[in-house]
């Protein structure tokens, strides 16, 4: 039996991210700075670069542990 191991897309890890936090994607690529049209090309099957990504991944960690850290004061 072979197995295909395939790489997950910038776009399917930053899904996978902002999943518990109950935002769309959508809203962290706004909060991050970056163009929506840039979201709607990666949905549609362009990749993301890495520095997009990486802005996004920021927004993402930004408000998951403002939200944490507001949940334990």
């Amino acid at each position: 039996m072979h197995y295909v191991q395939v790489m997950k897309t910038y776009l399917s890890q930053l899904n996978e991210a902002s999943a518990d936090t109950g935002l769309s994607l959508l809203s962290f690529f706004k909060d991050a700075g970056v163009p929506t049209s840039t979201y709607y090309r990666a949905l549609s099957g362009k990749d993301l670069r890495y520095s997009t990504a990486i802005k996004v991944e920021h927004a993402i960690l930004s408000y998951t542990l403002s939200t944490t850290q507001s949940q334990h004061e």
